[in-house]
């Protein structure tokens, strides 16, 4: 993969082999705007998404880290359905690369912040719009691992999460639906604060959603 620039407005900004900005002091207003237009994002950047950019420039050249993305929404009272509505392509590939974080950066700070940048799992994968897979046939671990790619797991899976999922799949293959998550818990004898720290996204859009069963509303 070759680097590459963006213009916007005239102005030439160099990218690094990711598609992130490369010179941090590169960054300014209109890189976000342009860059959040490529990224899905129409009608311009609202009060919410650069309250939440400039957020992550503070991080990023004041304290030096970029935050998990658990952390950023409780430091700013945001849901993770709400972070995502304002940056559909995701925490790290929209929002930090909006704000001009680069990848080389995320992976020195925390390997696992990068991989939700390199998105080969979505070419091979067919998801819906809230990212469930649309073919329970088709589940396989990667896409598991891809649905995780946000948590705050420094062990990554464990049995437990394994054992977990697998009991959704069977649960759903014979009963084409989901349990509660009081039966999941009882089932495999958890608590639910521990599950909640396996799945910090939550039961339908980590647990159910890491196993590969199709959206509940």
């Amino acid at each position: 993969m070759d680097k590459k620039s963006v213009t916007f407005k005239g102005k030439e900004y160099k990218l690094d082999l990711h598609g992130f900005l490369e010179q941090a002091d590169q960054w300014d207003e209109d890189f976000a705007e342009g860059m959040a237009a490529r990224l899905g994002i129409l009608g311009g950047l609202t009060e919410d998404h650069w309250r939440f950019i400039h957020y992550l420039r503070d991080k990023f050249l004041v304290e030096n880290t970029v935050p998990v993305i658990v952390i950023a929404c409780s430091e700013n009272n945001l849901r993770l359905t709400q972070l995502r509505q304002l940056f559909s392509a995701g925490y790290h590939r929209g929002a930090c690369k909006i704000a001009g974080i680069n990848f080389a950066f995320m992976s020195d700070v925390n390997i696992w912040l990068t991989y939700e940048c390199v998105p080969k799992v979505e070419l091979e994968h067919e998801v819906d719009t809230l990212g469930f897979l649309k073919d329970f046939e088709q589940w396989n671990e990667r896409f598991a691992q891809w649905a995780a790619c946000n948590w705050e797991l420094p062990e990554g899976f464990t049995d437990k999460h394994w054992k977990i999922i697998n009991y959704l799949r069977d649960f759903y293959r014979q009963n084409g639906n989901i349990p509660s998550a009081f039966e999941l818990c009882s089932a495999n004898d958890i608590g639910l604060d521990e599950f909640g720290r396996l799945f910090p996204d939550g039961y339908r859009r980590g647990a159910c959603r890491a196993a590969g069963l199709p959206f509940f509303g």
